[in-house]
């Protein structure tokens, strides 16, 4: 199942918020970035149903006044064995959920949509179209995590080998069988800013998916490639022809269909990395370490060896008359 695109709101509003809580930068700097166009974010708790905070920045700023440090993003199955205590909130299976982080208490904010009482429709009611709003309404929802949660949630915080997580992606996504005929996007090298831009005509108006003040170029190229590889295998499943234009086997269907999945899964992973450690999102070249306490000196070369011996016997020689001949001539013999 393709990933829901909320992911790119909580995305940015884990980075950037997280440059907000630590005084890197203001609201105003970025309150108007254009990945939260068209789209309402509303703060509830999840027991009393309390709105909180009717828009990100009013939420940002309680969290700070509250003592929140840190935002960080995570998989939605690590609350699998969670229960939702209330019924009148249907908690939505998005691939992950925001924590926000004060002193010793972690705080989860879920994605959900308030069930209407007296809506007896089967099917989702849909006002006429001109009474429709056009914002996309997003509610998360606090929910209080236990102890128990700690070692999970810190687990996503510990630094990631960023060289370690490009090979795998290489070697598990870009070059397995099904991706053989995928073409790189001509701009996976470019700034992902996870909305349609010119890339061509920017400005300094145009905020990119994370904070662009860090190297975060794989994180970037990774996105870029791994959505591409999304489209790409997407298209494969809805014309599941070969070259010559015949249907593919049923179980060839099936593997693709894996395969799709897969990387769903680990495009949800990349962005709970990039998300939580955008800071260090790039290729370390490690210098080569030269072992030489395994040296050994190459052996000379006897006739030359030779040679210095026989050149050093006279000079010693020489050396030897002179100081016998100044002798002799100093006592007169």
């Amino acid at each position: 199942m393709p990933l829901d695109q909320i992911w790119k709101q909580q995305l940015s509003l884990v980075s950037y918020g997280n440059e907000f809580l630590a005084g890197h930068l203001n609201l105003s700097d970025w309150i108007e970035h254009t990945i939260f166009n068209q789209h309402g974010l509303i703060f509830r708790d999840l027991q009393s149903q309390q709105l909180l905070a009717q828009h990100f920045q009013i939420w940002l700023e309680g969290l700070k006044q509250q003592g929140v440090n840190k935002l960080s993003l995570h998989l939605s199955s690590l609350l699998n064995d969670e229960k939702n205590p209330n019924p009148n909130v249907e908690l939505l299976p998005f691939a992950h959920f925001i924590v926000s982080h004060q002193a010793k208490q972690k705080t989860a904010w879920i994605c959900g949509l308030e069930l209407p009482q007296w809506d007896t429709h089967e099917q989702e009611f849909t006002p006429p179209h001109d009474q429709q709003n056009m914002l996309t309404q997003t509610t998360f929802w606090r929910y209080g995590l236990n102890d128990k949660f700690s070692k999970k949630i810190n687990a996503d915080l510990n630094n990631p080998n960023w060289n370690d997580i490009n090979q795998f992606m290489q070697t598990e996504l870009f070059q397995h069988q099904y991706a053989a005929q995928f073409f790189e996007p001509p701009q996976y090298e470019w700034t992902f800013y996870g909305y349609d831009i010119d890339h061509i005509d920017i400005s300094k108006q145009h905020l990119a998916i994370i904070p662009s003040d860090y190297p975060a170029d794989l994180a970037h190229q990774l996105l870029h490639r791994s959505l591409a590889l999304v489209d790409y295998l997407q298209e494969k499943q809805r014309h599941p022809y070969d070259d010559n234009g015949e249907i593919i086997h049923p179980e060839e269907q099936i593997n693709l269909r894996n395969f799709a999945q897969k990387t769903d899964d680990l495009l949800a992973k990349l962005i709970v990395k990039t998300a939580n450690h955008y800071q260090t999102a790039q290729i370390i070249v490690e210098e080569e370490i030269i072992d030489r306490t395994m040296e050994t000196l190459a052996p000379s070369d006897p006739a030359a060896q030779q040679h210095k011996v026989g050149a050093s016997s006279v000079i010693k020689l020489i050396l030897i008359t002179v100081v016998i001949c100044i002798c002799a001539y100093y006592f007169g013999l």
